[in-house]
């Protein structure tokens, strides 16, 4: 059996010992690089539920305003509904004053016309129904006169004229006094629903107009914090995802160099076992040669002796049992 070469295996075992470190270094910085990228996945997970958190909050917040804006649209409608009403009422008003107007402005053309034509001289209805009951009295208890008769038909007829007249005049009077008082009333109501209208205008509408533009801004600023808020989360998420590949790719690459650090640990321990081998071997061929050499120089010896004894020489007992081991070794 020809000898394996140890200088190749020692050579070999060290060149695997050197790879087996470096591959152990490599296995270490790439665990380190993936525990660091793991702490950073936490913190960025971390923040990414703050961040999503805050958007729940702002949808809410969002939401929440959203709600009151409609509230006071609501409102602002209903009190425009309310001016919209006044203004027809006060419309309505003011064309029943200028209708009531325009029957004042007749009648007292009419009471104008029917004073001209009495002569424009007040009339009192109770003396003119007194005395037409006195002259009727007196007509009865008259002797007949057919001169005092035509007369007198022509005095009450003139004086129920005048009653009649005054009692229409009445009637105008009342009627003009009736209008008056409605239009006054109705101008009071006008004037009322104005005041009322500047009321809701001034102290209700406007609060509610100037509240929805508050509204309206703080809205526009949170949309534009989700805008940002989203815009943050995405990026996270993105980043979150880059890290999770990168741990996986690290894995793998851990995962290959430990198999690879098994490969070359299988394979060490086959050198190592050959040169182990190999230095058995070694040290029992030259155990061997050793004891080759030691039975040639003793059996050099006994030869030696016995010569010397078959001259007659003296020899000693080792010399000779040298030779007979060395014989009985051959045989």
């Amino acid at each position: 059996m020809a000898f394996l070469n140890e200088e190749e295996l020692e050579g070999k075992i060290k060149e695997l010992s050197s790879e087996i470190l470096k591959v152990r270094n490599e296995i270490e910085a790439k665990e380190k690089e993936r525990e660091e990228l793991r702490n950073e996945l936490g913190k960025v997970r971390d923040e990414l539920s703050t961040v999503i958190n805050q958007l729940n909050n702002k949808r809410i917040e969002l939401k929440s305003i959203r709600d009151e804006i409609a509230k006071l649209r609501k409102n602002r409608d209903d009190i425009v509904n309310t001016l919209r009403q006044f203004k027809d009422k006060r419309l309505e008003l003011l064309n029943k004053i200028k209708e009531l107007i325009d029957r004042v402005r007749k009648y007292r053309e009419l009471l104008k016309m029917i004073n001209d034509m009495i002569g424009g001289k007040p009339v009192d209805k109770d003396r003119l129904k007194e005395l037409i009951d006195k002259l009727e009295f007196e007509h009865e208890i008259s002797p007949t006169d057919p001169e005092k008769e035509w007369e007198f038909f022509r005095m009450i007829q003139q004086l129920e004229r005048e009653l009649n007249a005054a009692e229409v005049l009445s009637r105008i009077k009342e009627y003009i006094s009736r209008d008056s008082q409605e239009i006054e009333k109705m101008r009071k109501e006008r004037m009322e629903l104005g005041r009322q209208m500047r009321d809701l205008y001034s102290n209700a509408l406007v609060n509610i107009k100037t509240q929805i533009q508050e509204l309206k801004k703080k809205r526009e600023a949170i949309v534009n914090e989700i805008i940002q808020l989203k815009n943050k989360r995405d990026s996270l998420k993105a980043r979150r995802d880059e890290l999770k590949r990168a741990i996986l790719g690290k894995s793998a690459e851990i995962k290959e160099l430990r198999v690879r650090l098994r490969e070359l640990n299988e394979e060490l321990n086959k050198y190592q076992l050959l040169l182990a081998a190999a230095r058995k071997s070694k040290n029992l061929a030259l155990k061997r040669q050793e004891e080759a050499r030691i039975k040639e120089e003793l059996r050099k010896k006994a030869e030696e002796s016995l010569q010397k004894l078959m001259r007659g020489e003296r020899v000693s007992l080792n010399d000779l049992l040298g030779l007979e081991s060395d014989e009985n070794n051959e045989k």
